[in-house]
């Protein structure tokens, strides 16, 4: 599981040579939306070359991908992939039709970030949820809300329910829920709201579109030294008490309790706060 997750372009050479020192947990190398239409072969041809020569244990390489819309492209992203280094695919336009369609397409079985960018996607998010190669969600609110013809706010009180949905329905197939991206790259503080109202709902993480966002993303996304203390002394009574329910300063703790405990300190210790 990862904090931060960094779309850059593929067409870019200095993005590549220098996407491990960007601090963030994954990147996602472009081949889409960042990429113009004359330039995609030169982004497949660059990352190819690139990834071929480098192998990396953090940051986790994931690639962007065109659209199953768009045959050719998506077809020659795939070809051009193929023995490469990657941990995954991130898939625009994500929907059952459209998996159906990549399956055909790729040699072999791989790790799938399906983004949530059509109305029509959360009528059947759940089913895609629990698709065996389905390790997560990324929220693609700029074209949702652009469909929906409604404005993106700094409240993000329109996301509300497209959040909700995305994060509910990755809980439940214990896949990872990526927030959108903030796309406002000099507001910090309207930055660091959408972080806190992302995190608040459920989401496990977070994509961004600047290298300057990752280490705020990074610092709200990991274990706080105050929750780091309130889950030790957890799982201490837990352990002392030989018991999954008991009172903690005069509130009852029962397993699910106990359980998220344990799991925000596996997460601090491979954050490095622990």
């Amino acid at each position: 599981m990862s904090r931060s997750y960094l779309f850059i372009p593929g067409d870019v050479p200095r993005m590549l040579q220098n996407l491990d020192v960007f601090e963030a947990d994954a990147v996602i190398i472009d081949f889409e939306d960042s990429v113009a239409e004359h330039e995609k072969d030169e982004a497949r041809n660059l990352t190819r070359t690139f990834l071929k020569r480098h192998n990396f244990d953090t940051p986790s390489i994931y690639v962007r991908i065109n659209s199953t819309d768009v045959f050719e492209h998506c077809q020659k992203d795939i070809q051009a992939l193929e023995d490469l280094p990657i941990e995954g695919i991130v898939l625009p336009k994500a929907s059952l039709a459209s998996l159906k369609v990549l399956e055909k397409l790729l040699p072999r079985p791989i790790n799938i970030i399906g983004i949530l960018e059509t109305p029509e996607v959360f009528f059947e998010v759940l089913t895609l949820a629990k698709y065996p190669w389905m390790k997560g969600f990324i929220l693609g609110a700029e074209d949702l809300t652009k469909t929906l013809n409604i404005s993106r706010t700094v409240a993000g009180s329109e996301l509300l329910y497209a959040r909700s949905q995305m994060i509910f329905a990755a809980a439940a197939a214990s896949i990872e829920a990526i927030d959108t991206p903030y796309t406002d790259v000099k507001n910090i503080p309207g930055l660091i709201t959408d972080i806190q109202t992302s995190k608040a709902l459920g989401a496990t993480a977070k994509a961004s579109i600047h290298p300057n966002h990752v280490r705020y993303i990074n610092e709200y996304f990991t274990p706080s030294q105050v929750e780091i203390n309130e889950a030790k002394r957890i799982v201490v009574m837990a352990e002392k008490n030989a018991s999954m329910r008991f009172s903690l300063d005069g509130k009852m703790i029962d397993k699910p309790v106990i359980e998220r405990a344990h799991n925000l300190l596996e997460k601090a210790k491979k954050y490095g706060v622990l």
